[in-house]
């Protein structure tokens, strides 16, 4: 037996050393510094191409799906109620500043994540839900990934559905966004992988039954339904996901990490018109 323990830490500390947790791992303080090391691939694919290889391997059958029902739908419904919806000290609802429907949203999202100089960083439309509920009426903050929260979250994005996508990287939220770019192409984790290298490097290759996606449409469908899942989640619990499969600690939602990740992400695909609630395997 003690043979055995032997060999399993051996086993153990050359995992470490070959993989060490949290290999290339740094702070992010939003200053805009990139380490060194941080190698930028050239994409694997264009995003015509990709789209061309998604419909090989996957035809038509999530947007059959989807037009036979998308599951998110019904949370979308919750959102509606949720946003008319009187809460806390003040007597208001979401829809008390912004419209019964919603109308003085139409677009909004499409400019998140945004820089805010209260918040010194970068806002998300899912974190200015809680702070209007908290600032605006006097209302609990909603916890992160909580279907009350998503279904509010989706709601809000869906009055912008079809608008293109138009988040701004100049003047104080360039630093975030070099941040955000930085934690994309850095390997981290046991397995030392990093985002870039299977979504640029890589996109458009199989990993077992799955395609890789290249990184030109990852914020503009979110929160969606995954069949994977089995629920509608959001682009940040993507991003947990990623992290636990290469062996790296994710962050909580809406760190100044995950924040300056979808910035990142978001900018890459400026120009995408929002459609959500999404649908994906």
């Amino acid at each position: 037996m003690s043979r055995l323990i032997t060999r399993t830490l051996i086993l153990v500390a050359c995992a470490c050393w070959v993989f060490p947790l949290g290999a290339g791992r740094y702070a992010l303080a939003g200053d805009g510094s990139t380490p060194p090391g941080i190698k930028e691939y050239k994409p694997n694919i264009s995003t015509q191409e990709y789209e061309k290889r998604y419909k090989a391997v996957y035809g038509k059958f999530t947007e059959q799906m989807a037009q036979e029902g998308n599951p998110a739908d019904f949370m979308l419904d919750d959102g509606k109620d949720l946003f008319g919806k009187v809460e806390g000290a003040a007597g208001k609802s979401c829809a008390s500043c912004h419209g019964a429907n919603g109308e003085k949203l139409k677009g909004v999202a499409a400019t998140y994540p945004k820089y805010d100089p209260e918040l010194k960083g970068i806002d998300t439309v899912a974190l200015q839900i809680n702070r209007c509920r908290k600032e605006q009426m006097g209302a609990p903050e909603l916890k992160y990934e909580s279907d009350p929260q998503l279904a509010l979250e989706l709601y809000v994005k869906s009055l912008s559905n079809g608008v293109p996508i138009n988040v701004s990287i100049a003047g104080p939220a360039k630093p975030f966004y070099e941040a955000g770019k930085a934690f994309y192409y850095k390997r981290y984790g046991q397995f030392n992988f990093s985002c870039a290298l299977c979504h640029v490097k890589y996109a458009g290759h199989m990993i077992r039954a799955n395609l890789l996606s290249n990184n030109r449409h990852h914020a503009d469908h979110w929160p969606s339904y995954r069949l994977k899942w089995g629920a509608t989640g959001s682009l940040q619990r993507r991003f947990r996901g990623c992290n636990k499969n290469v062996r790296q600690k994710p962050e909580p939602f809406q760190s100044e990490t995950y924040r300056n990740l979808e910035l990142y992400l978001t900018y890459q695909a400026n120009g995408v018109p929002i459609e959500v609630p999404g649908f994906r395997m």
